[in-house]
């Protein structure tokens, strides 16, 4: 048996969302801790309106070790509660944060434990991942990352969908933030425009930027162990269906690699890093370049001298096809075309959207058109729906604070 010492606290980030907690916890309760003795449960309650959230917490039995309950006498909002729970470093050494809209698998506890050994003192590593993405949230698109091998890849992006911090990865990101709390997030950063869009109150925004100034990355497992439901709460106003992914079921030994001896490393707009493709593509060892295989990035903030694009190109030194899958492939096994192209990156010019519209079928395996027309005036009449209930819902509530005044 491990010592308690040497286990991470589980930590569970609640405010107000009773039935999201409930199934949170009831697959904690279920999960393996075979081979552990006294793992720390703690679950930190935001002040809100609802007292369910705190009985919910107070009436769970833990049998696994000690519980630990912090109720919070004022509401802190998102950012600031996570801070405080990322905090909690120093007590545990390690905390596994989980926010209340997750679930997660049989098997995470394992995982999580295995990963805190290996990684603890990798300087590179900002934080480690219990989720693992299916979907480019930026491009919105399907992602598949490449397989090198390893049991994980490197992500220079955090996730809020289930992570893991040591007291050394918390303690970095808290000696910066320290001077950049008050840092207006911008573009010449060289973030995604919608991780610029993100609220103030999002401490992911921050840790973002933390990992592209610094260089560090997250580490990400190849098959989740929480998924995510996507529940309405602070920043999601409905129900987001697309982050669910599959779980590992059953736990297992993890085949880990460092950041030097990984051939999957993404960069913050889920391209793959020049260093990991000239491993297979030896002709493109004399170009410094990075990726822009779904042409989202800015090219004012594009640093290297060339850059592989699905752009439009007056110059191409080379170009690729965009046949096979994952897209990068492509380049990685010099799949001569007409789709993607090298490049110095001041020849590149906007996206032809047609092309756009070509890429998207390819990375969504083919679009059945007739499908996917009714599937997005399905989902037109839904949000329509829900807004109008929205509208009703407050005007009935005016009505009836008129009629109480009355």
């Amino acid at each position: 048996m491990l010592d308690s010492l040497k286990l991470p606290a589980i930590v569970v980030v609640t405010y107000n969302r009773t039935e999201s907690l409930k199934r949170l916890l009831n697959s904690i309760d279920r999960a393996d801790y075979t081979g552990y003795e006294n793992v720390p449960l703690v679950i930190s309650v935001d002040k809100s309106d609802r007292s369910e959230v705190l009985d919910i917490a107070t009436s769970f039995v833990w049998k696994h070790g000690k519980k630990e309950i912090i109720e919070h006498k004022s509401n802190l909002g998102l950012r600031k509660h996570i801070l405080a729970c990322g905090d909690l470093t120093e007590r545990y050494g390690a905390v596994i944060v989980l926010e209340d809209d997750l679930l997660v698998s049989p098997a995470f506890y394992d995982y999580a434990v295995q990963a805190m050994n290996f990684y603890d003192n990798d300087s590179a590593v900002s934080g480690i991942a219990l989720y693992s993405y299916d979907y480019n949230d930026w491009a919105r698109v399907p992602f598949t990352p490449i397989d090198d091998g390893y049991d994980n890849y490197f992500f220079q992006c955090a996730t809020s969908w289930g992570q893991m911090w040591t007291c050394k990865q918390w303690s970095g990101f808290k000696l910066w933030y320290a001077s950049n709390s008050d840092l207006i997030i911008n573009g010449e950063m060289g973030l995604p425009p919608s991780v610029m869009k993100w609220l103030q109150t999002s401490w992911k925004k921050y840790f973002v930027a933390y990992t592209v100034t610094e260089n560090k990355y997250f580490v990400y497992p190849r098959t989740s162990l929480t998924t995510n439901f996507g529940d309405a709460g602070t920043h999601v106003k409905a129900s987001v269906p697309e982050y669910q992914v599959s779980l590992m079921l059953r736990t297992k030994s993890y085949n880990f690699s460092h950041l030097e001896g990984s051939c999957c490393i993404y960069d913050v707009f889920y391209e793959l890093e020049a260093r990991c493709i000239k491993v297979f593509n030896q002709e493109l060892e004399k170009f410094d370049f990075e990726c822009d295989l779904y042409g989202i990035k800015n090219l004012e903030n594009v640093r290297s001298d060339y850059l592989i694009s699905i752009r439009e190109c007056s110059a191409p030194s080379a170009a690729y096809s965009h046949i096979q899958m994952p897209q990068e492939f492509n380049i990685l096994f010099d799949e001569k075309g007409d789709f993607f192209s090298l490049a110095r990156t001041t020849d590149f010019r906007e996206v032809n959207k047609r092309k756009q519209l070509s890429h998207l079928e390819y990375v969504s395996k083919g679009i059945d058109l007739t499908r996917s027309k009714a599937l997005y005036f399905y989902i037109l009449r839904n949000l329509l729906k829900r807004r109008f209930s929205s509208i009703l819902t407050k005007f009935t509530s005016k009505l009836k604070s008129l009629k109480l005044r009355s």
